[in-house]
């Protein structure tokens, strides 16, 4: 990890003082979702104490402007650490991370998520299994020079493995997790296009707002000459979707086709927090994996989750 480890120690002490904060707000929390949070802050809380006790004299050494780890609007802390980002300045890059979360962000009942760390990377977009020394979600962009457009695509689609509850487990049905993201690029991005032509995170980025919108919709046209349908498209797919979750051709075909759905229906993002959180024998099949998906939701998320498997005319109750 490249970053300075006074600035790190300042970090998890200003992360651990949220830490109290948020267990007023896990009551609200359901089921997996509830044993996974508190989980994941024994972790975080064991991590930070092993370094607690330097804290206090780092204080007195850093500068305030370097502890960067307190909750946005939404709830989510997200770091970028010192790299060769190019000409993009690293309170610009939070301020895109912040404004790319905030549509589908905005829209979760309850977050809690572990801090975000927005690394440099030189060999594509990723978020690691391995968390940081506060269990802190690690998030590694490929992207420089107030690409904003980019590097929004790629944070969305990472900040979803997120609320996806990725993990590094056999699964056949990765393609639709990676399919999901892309789908949250497309949201995200078209979102934002719209906020920033009246409310950017400065008054002369009102001009990006094109460019965030053509970002997307250039992928949404790539693909309107196929008119296959969803579930045409999956049976004639399934084989290579199943070899490999990331062709990303096939992703985006898949979600083009369902970026209707979570517009007409932007709470259906609060489901996606319900993936990835059953046996991993649920992966097997696409229908175990959705009906294990339907089983988990709250109730009033039944309909969106059954919307969903219907365009792949999958029955979630076929034994």
């Amino acid at each position: 990890m490249i970053f300075s480890s006074r600035v790190v120690l300042i970090f998890c002490c200003i992360t651990i003082l949220h830490c109290d904060s948020f267990n007023t707000k896990l009551v609200a929390q359901e089921g997996p979702l509830l044993k996974k949070r508190i989980a994941e802050l024994e972790a975080e809380n064991r991590a930070l104490r092993k370094v607690i006790s330097d804290v206090q004299q780092t204080l007195k050494d850093v500068p305030l402007q370097s502890a960067t780890s307190r909750p946005n609007a939404d709830g989510l802390r997200i770091i970028v650490l010192p790299d060769d980002w190019g000409d993009s300045g690293i309170e610009d890059i939070k301020k895109v991370a912040d404004s790319t979360a905030h549509p589908i962000a905005s829209l979760l009942e309850s977050s809690g998520f572990s801090p975000i760390l927005l690394q440099r990377s030189r060999s594509g977009p990723v978020t690691l299994y391995k968390r940081g020394v506060g269990n802190e979600y690690i998030v590694k962009l490929d992207t420089e020079d107030r690409a904003w457009a980019q590097l929004a695509f790629q944070f969305a689609h990472e900040f979803c493995h997120i609320l996806c509850n990725y993990r590094n487990v056999d699964n056949p049905q990765l393609w639709f997790e990676e399919t999901i993201c892309e789908v949250a690029s497309l949201y995200s991005l078209r979102q934002m296009g719209e906020h920033w032509k009246t409310n950017p995170p400065y008054s002369n980025w009102k001009s990006y707002s094109v460019a965030l919108t053509n970002y997307a919709n250039d992928r949404i046209d790539e693909q309107q000459k196929n008119n296959q349908s969803l579930a045409e498209f999956y049976r004639n797919n399934m084989a290579a979707l199943t070899k490999s979750g990331t062709d990303r051709e096939l992703n985006n075909f898949i979600a083009i086709k369902l970026l209707k759905t979570f517009e007409q229906t932007p709470s259906g993002w609060q489901s996606i927090r319900y993936l990835n959180l059953g046996e991993a024998g649920e992966n097997d099949s696409f229908q175990a994996y959705l009906s294990g998906w339907y089983q988990r939701v709250p109730e009033k998320h039944w309909p969106f989750v059954a919307k969903i498997a219907k365009q792949f005319e999958l029955d979630l109750f076929e034994n």
